[in-house]
């Protein structure tokens, strides 16, 4: 077990660059024979590197995974370090994913799980944007309509039926 540590300053640095500076791959040279040249030829292949985490933050400070979320708890510098390290894990995952190192279900999943992402359906959408073109029109005709008819602007209602004040 891992010996409880004390938080210092530069963990919180340490955090951000262990996420933001995680690569995507890794190279691994091969040699391979090719029938084409009838040679060995040396190859170089992207491989897919360890995904940055938390738990692989603390291994390699040799500390506890607790202590970070203790730390994470109780100060406001490294509090933000966190929060601004999960935001560079989200854009790893995204990356990763898109460039095919790493499932791109999985990724989704993790990027669900972790990141709050979620999936609209198509009538959401559709109705977003539609609620997106009420209002704009019932703003744009709450301000015509009030300069000619000031007395009935109250009538004017959003995509939502909530009045528009005045």
């Amino acid at each position: 077990m891992k010996k409880t540590k004390d938080y210092k300053s530069e963990y919180a640095q340490k955090l951000v660059a262990w996420f933001r500076d995680a690569p995507l791959f890794v190279e691994e040279t091969k040699e391979v024979f090719s029938k084409k040249s009838d040679k060995i030829e040396t190859i170089i292949e992207k491989q897919a590197a360890p995904c940055p985490s938390v738990v692989r933050f603390a291994d390699n400070l040799k500390i506890n995974v607790e202590d970070i979320l203790r730390w994470r708890d109780k100060n406001s510098e490294f509090k933000s370090a966190y929060e601004q390290a999960m935001y560079f894990r989200e854009e790893w995952l995204m990356n990763a994913a898109g460039l095919g190192f790493y499932n791109s279900s999985m990724s989704i999943m993790a990027l669900k799980a972790n990141h709050g992402w979620s999936e609209k359906s198509e009538k959401q959408l559709i109705d977003d944007e539609l609620k997106q073109v009420l209002v704009q029109f019932v703003k744009d005709k709450g301000e015509n309509y009030e300069k000619n008819n000031g007395e009935n602007s109250a009538n004017i209602c959003s995509a939502n039926d909530e009045k528009i004040s005045d």
